[in-house]
């Protein structure tokens, strides 16, 4: 070994002990794999060492600041994250939370940097993830200024389809700033308005038996129906041409960081001369791990086209944890005293089809299982490292956090241990009404949880668009929607657990319900069950993604354009523009709900600083 050798690994190891918590130091690409994140590979060797030789040839033996910047220039070029918001400044009815799909999407990427192991000689420094809470001037000027100081060689973008509008903002700022930018499109939107993944799942579901296209046929989809979806995916206007340069849709996990790869291969590159790389690149990118594609135009051709990966769905089992050291805006939750919150998901997907959900599609649109659940010890090593971390709670982002009673006895018996040990945290999650019971809660209260969010959407939810109602039916003591709520809640408010709920207006319901549905959660809040601030307001919109956009797809309605500003009253969760509820129909429901819930009713002013 030689003396430079040896170096690099001290560095390496004086790196982890600096940069890694106790929880993340003893694995390398995952946990359990048995790699120690100390060691240093045969590529990173080759690279350090090269670097070394760089620097020795421009500077000699000299040491100090001013090698010390020339090394960090030899080695790294910049790359900027953003997360696009989807409200603006002075919004009273969201939760932003963290940016948990842009923060799974970079795992990978990030434990690499983490434990500089990216497989290249020249390495992405990641130097800034972006996440206001809501877009505003100042979150511009902010961007503007991040922007002109590093010069990012790549800036990629995540989006809702209600922050497209805002996406498209983003990239057309970065492109007026920088107009060399590598820039990334991804996200539930652009997974949501694919047309390759509607076209292979009408495909599919036209190979099936008679039986199962019963079940799934409202995703067999005609030729001129699918060719509606055209004209909204990204790329379809020669504006979005000369702004965004790819767009992930589907998993991104593994292309994120070889698309880097092939950038880090030939610097400084040109947004033309990457494309021709990635095309003539399609057998690398169809052997990653992962459901959907890298998309592209083609410049020859001028066609958009797709570059697919395996199809192989990801195992959340072995993949990082999500890097949350470089948020810009801390994620503070009220219902936890706004003390630092670390959102988790144990599980991707739901066992309910909702039409008014994305995740009653996405599975089944980019063919993967309909619930991909990581296993109890892998979350709670999770848990423990946020611990490590200075967070002082958990919220589960699992639509339905309790739909695997075994699974979650199995969690709840871990959180147990480490309570016995002296080890407690304070949890919260969402679910439904269906999934839960007395002695549940009761245990569930015992091991930390102070907080769970039912999406109820009404007292008298049409079950025909609200699955879960229709399961409730099927329980061994059926019983009515509203009578199960109560009793829920006051189980939790037993169990002491805090209970916070969405309504949901425009799914069909008389002006008689919506009063019944705002009376019932009154008197629940009058009773101790909700406390204030707990109750979120929802207007039903066809988003990409549901079995409501399928169904438009399907008729003649037009197909609502996200790449519109959204019209949106700022008390709602959700904007009303493609809504049965808009103008002043909102404005009036806000009233009437504000009337009959007082203070129960969510009313905090989203901040855009912090």
């Amino acid at each position: 070994m030689t003396g430079a050798e040896e170096r690099i690994r001290r560095q390496r190891a004086e790196r982890i002990a600096r940069d890694l918590s106790e929880h993340e130091r003893g694995w390398r690409w995952y946990p359990g794999d048995g790699l120690d994140p100390g060691t240093v590979s045969p590529a990173a060797m080759r690279r350090e060492l090269g670097r070394e030789r760089q620097l020795i040839a421009r500077l000699g033996t000299a040491s100090g600041p001013e090698a010390e910047r020339q090394g960090h220039r030899l080695k790294h070029f910049p790359v900027l994250f953003v997360s696009a918001p989807h409200i603006e400044e002075n919004a009273t009815g969201a939760f932003p939370g963290m940016p948990t799909p842009l923060l799974y999407a970079t795992c990978l990427l990030d434990r690499m940097l983490r434990i500089d192991e990216f497989p290249r000689d020249r390495v992405p420094e990641i130097v800034g993830v972006l996440n206001p809470p809501a877009y505003s001037d100042a979150f511009e000027k902010a961007l503007v200024e991040c922007v002109a100081e590093h010069l990012p060689v790549v800036v990629g973008i995540s989006n809702l389809s209600e922050g497209h509008h805002f996406a498209i903002r983003i990239a057309e700022l970065v492109k007026t700033v920088s107009p060399n930018s590598i820039v990334l499109l991804g996200g539930q939107h652009e997974d949501a308005v694919n047309p390759d993944a509607y076209r292979s799942t009408s495909e599919r579901v036209r190979a099936m038996s008679e039986r199962q296209r019963g079940v799934h046929g409202s995703y067999s989809l005609t030729s001129p129906q699918l060719a509606r979806l055209a004209a909204l995916q990204t790329f379809a206007q020669e504006r979005e041409r000369a702004i965004v340069d790819l767009v992930f849709a589907g998993d991104a996990v593994f292309a994120l960081p070889e698309v880097l790869m092939v950038i880090a291969e030939d610097l400084p590159t040109d947004a033309r001369a990457l494309r021709k790389r990635l095309l003539a690149s399609s057998e690398r990118f169809a052997a990653l791990p992962g459901v959907g594609q890298l998309i592209l135009v083609d410049d020859d051709t001028g066609r958009i086209t797709p570059v697919p990966l395996s199809g192989t769905p990801i195992d959340g089992n072995k993949l990082p944890f999500i890097d949350v050291t470089r948020l810009t805006h801390e994620n503070l939750f009220p219902v936890f005293d706004n003390r630092r919150t670390a959102q988790v998901m144990a599980a991707l997907g739901c066992k309910y089809s909702c039409s008014f959900c994305h995740e009653s599609a996405d599975a089944f649109l980019y063919d993967q299982p309909k619930i991909r659940q990581r296993t109890p010890a892998h979350v709670m090593r999770e848990i423990r490292l946020r611990s490590d971390q200075g967070f002082e709670a958990v919220f589960f982002d699992d639509s339905t956090f309790t739909q695997n009673r075994r699974w979650l006895s199995d969690l709840l018996a871990m959180l147990e241990t480490d309570q016995a040990a002296g080890r407690q945290v304070e949890w919260g999650c969402q679910t439904t009404i269906n999934d839960v019971d007395e002695k549940l809660l009761q245990r569930m209260g015992r091991t930390g949880c102070s907080y769970i969010y039912f999406g109820v959407e009404s007292a008298q939810p049409d079950a025909e668009r609200v699955q879960k109602v229709q399961r409730l039916r099927l329980l061994a003591e059926p019983t009515d929607w509203t009578e199960q709520f109560r009793r829920v809640a006051r189980w939790c408010r037993a169990a002491g657990v805090r209970v916070g709920t969405s309504l949901q207006f425009g799914l069909g319901e008389t002006d008689e319900q919506r009063v019944r549905t705002l009376q019932l959660i009154a008197d629940l809040h009058r009773e101790g069950c909700i406390p204030d601030g707990c109750v979120a307001l929802n207007i039903n919109s066809p988003y990409p993604g549901t079995r409501q956009w399928l169904d438009l797809l399907r008729s003649d309605a037009p197909l609502p354009d996200y790449r519109d500003k959204l019209e949106r009253h700022p008390a709602f969760e959700t904007a009303h523009q493609f809504s049965a509820i808009t103008g002043e129909a909102a404005s009036d429901l806000y009233h009437l709900a504000a009337d009959i819930l007082g203070s129960a009713l969510h009313q905090q002013v989203v901040p855009t600083q912090q």
